[in-house]
């Protein structure tokens, strides 16, 4: 046995332990091993460095789809000629909204167009985007309208026929004014407690002087035509103005409020006045009161017109010789229907006295007293101004505001 080991030891030595003979290559047999795990540690490298490269490529992809929804944000707002606070408060909006589409942006990336979630963050973005339109269109409207209150503020065109709308103005157009934002339309909280979405705000109107210039040419009219004003003509009037104001709800406040014809606003109750959502009552009012004008101008040139007629036969007499006239109960001063002696006073600026039949005629009577008639314009002198007008300012635009003003400034310089 022992022999036998001896023998099997020899010849493993003599075969490097191959059965069949030969000698094994150990180093060969490492070196093969080695390279084979070289190769697999390579082949696993590469697959790493594919896998990053893919990886890297898909962030790209995703990054550069993320970059085109970013690109189709709307977030550019024009900010000049806005206060500083006002600037605060739509900077903080932008950011705020800006944000809300990044998030959207990043998370509809791992969607597919038919995933309800795409759709989702769509709307979202979607929704910012329109927000920042609407807020650039309200921005522009804003310092449009602003501009705008203040150039008709400081040339003293502003109605008071809407105090209340005119003094919110006045709180919105302030540079110190803070508004919150609601999908890009400004929002103001004034100091009456009211919340006043800016899309739905108009400024205050302007004064009604074209409609004021009508009604005195029309009082001016019936005054030249020397005739009391009958029944037919006050309806005509009336109707011509009913038809004014129902197309233009302002110009009815302005003539009530702004002083057309004697300086002062009408005798009008302000609950009737600051009632926009009603006009009824508040057109009665004023007609009526433009109606009573009109009659004391026709009234008026019918005494002028009687006065002219029959010329006082002394000079020294601060009347002029009376005449004899049936008066209604609504042109009486005395408000009782009647026969009157009525004196012209020859100063422009005097009292017309009337005296009931029967009562004192004499020279220096005492009568009830009446004071003239609301001044009119005088259509002859408005139309010296306007042709003044047209050839001095021959780019300015007939109808308009600016040259209505100009009109009325020439006209008070004529008169």
């Amino acid at each position: 046995m022992a022999n036998q080991q001896l023998i099997q030891g020899e010849l493993f030595a003599a075969t490097g332990g191959l059965k069949d003979g030969g000698f094994l290559d150990v180093g060969g047999i490492v070196g093969a091993e080695l390279e084979k795990a070289n190769k697999g540690i390579q082949a696993g490298r590469e697959r790493a460095r594919r896998l990053i490269k893919e990886q890297e490529t898909k962030a790209k992809a995703v990054d550069k789809q993320i970059a085109g929804y970013v690109n189709k944000m709307k977030s550019n707002v024009d900010l000049t000629g806005v206060s500083p606070e006002q600037q605060k408060a739509i900077q903080s909006y932008l950011i705020n909204q800006k944000n809300e589409y990044v998030k959207a942006a990043n998370e509809i990336v791992n969607y597919s167009a038919s995933d309800p979630e795409y759709m989702q963050y769509a709307d979202i973005m979607n929704s910012v985007n329109n927000s920042f339109v609407n807020l650039s269109n309200t921005l522009k409207t804003y310092k449009a309208n602003q501009a705008e209150f203040v150039d008709d503020f400081q040339n003293n065109r502003l109605s008071n026929g809407d105090l209340a709308r005119k003094k919110q103005a006045g709180e919105i157009y302030d540079p110190k004014t803070i508004f919150s934002i609601e999908n890009g339309d400004f929002v103001f909280n004034t100091l009456d407690g009211k919340k006043v979405n800016f899309r739905d705000f108009k400024n205050p109107p302007e004064k009604a002087f074209e409609t004021a210039t009508s009604i005195a040419k029309i009082a001016n009219t019936v005054y030249k035509a020397g005739a009391k004003l009958n029944p037919t003509q006050a309806s005509s009037i009336r109707l011509q103005l009913e038809e004014a104001f129902n197309t233009n709800p302002d110009a009815l406040r302005s003539i009530a409020a702004d002083g057309f014809f004697n300086g002062q606003p009408m005798a009008i109750n302000q609950k009737a006045l600051n009632n926009v959502e009603s006009t009824d009552e508040l057109q009665t009012m004023v007609i009526n009161q433009l109606m009573e004008g009109i009659s004391a101008s026709a009234l008026q040139g019918y005494n002028d017109k009687k006065s002219r007629a029959n010329p006082p036969s002394s000079s020294s007499s601060a009347y002029k010789s009376p005449y004899e006239d049936n008066l209604t109960s609504a042109e009486s001063p005395t408000g009782k229907a009647g026969k009157f002696a009525i004196y012209l006073p020859k100063d422009p600026n005097g009292k017309i006295k009337y005296v009931p039949i029967g009562g004192s005629n004499n020279s220096n009577p005492t009568p009830t007293t009446t004071t003239t008639p609301t001044p009119t314009i005088d259509t002859d002198i408005m139309g010296e101004a306007e042709k003044f007008i047209k050839k001095t300012y021959p780019k300015l635009k007939e109808g308009t505001q600016e040259f209505a003003d100009k009109v009325m400034e020439k006209y008070n310089s004529l008169i």
